[in-house]
């Protein structure tokens, strides 16, 4: 395990149609702004670039990281919306399905909502949580339970039509609860383009949210009688453009000091079932 990782946020610009093939070149383009960074995990936005798992296996395994990958899941006549983990071989660790899916996806994607069953991946960095969109920002469960399971950090794959800002207010409620590092990651602002009809997508302010990093338990009380605001947790936010945005992130903290923390604040928590 890592107390620090390096890590890429891909704030892709899809083509207008979210299923255009071609979203699967314009990836890997993307991807190979990543070589030679020494990355552990590369984040890209929920339904991008939305099928090409043979040659995101392939780009995870030549960039020698994890790739967390908005991809769509087909199984017994239905689709899923996945966020898909695949290893620094180029092997897929695992998936985690969308359970809230809205009308639009269902209406004009096909998307199914899938149950609310929430899995923790084990890397060779640390445990990674994975929670789709509304799952993780609208609703406390997921945080909650993938923390509970053991959790170290949590990647929030989203494609954003509106609320862009309560996200990130939402993300650092979730932060604080858990104690935990998230990624958010979104689109970059595109043109929609769904059965005909153009939409202007206002997407980006893509973010890392983090506690403070601390080298001591003295640092640690020190920080805790003090603490005021969360707005130091905002690590980066980005604008609304496309691009691949390098950073570390810290999980030794919260590894120390989760529990911690919450019996400080008398917050009571049991392990996950």
């Amino acid at each position: 395990m890592k107390d620090t990782i390096r890590v890429a946020l891909i704030q892709a610009k899809p083509y207008a149609q979210l299923d255009d093939p071609r979203n699967v070149g314009h990836a890997i383009r993307l991807l190979d702004k990543c070589r030679g960074k020494d990355l552990d995990v590369v984040c890209l936005p929920e339904y991008f670039p939305w099928a090409g798992e043979e040659i995101l296996a392939q780009a995870a395994s030549e960039l020698r990281c994890y790739i967390v990958a908005g991809l769509v899941e087909e199984m017994a006549n239905k689709k899923f919306g996945t966020a898909t983990l695949f290893d620094r071989k180029g092997l897929i660790v695992g998936r985690q399905r969308k359970a809230s899916t809205g009308v639009l996806e269902q209406r004009y994607f096909g998307i199914s909502p899938a149950d609310d069953t929430f899995k923790v991946f084990t890397t060779d960095f640390g445990r990674l949580g994975l929670a789709l969109s509304i799952d993780f920002w609208a609703q406390p469960e997921a945080a909650r339970v993938l923390t509970d399971k053991g959790a170290e950090m949590i990647i929030n794959q989203s494609i954003f039509p509106v609320l862009r800002d309560h996200w990130k207010e939402a993300a650092l409620v979730r932060a604080f609860d858990n104690y935990i590092p998230v990624v958010g990651i979104n689109t970059a602002s595109f043109n929609w383009r769904v059965k005909g009809r153009a939409y202007r997508h206002f997407g980006g302010k893509s973010i890392i949210i983090q506690p403070p990093q601390l080298a001591s338990r003295d640092d640690f009380l020190i920080w805790l009688r003090g603490a005021d605001s969360l707005v130091a947790w905002v690590k980066v936010e980005l604008d609304d453009r496309e691009q691949v945005y390098f950073a570390e992130i810290d999980l030794g903290t919260s590894r120390k000091y989760r529990r911690e923390l919450w019996r400080a604040l008398g917050i009571r928590r049991r392990p996950a079932d």
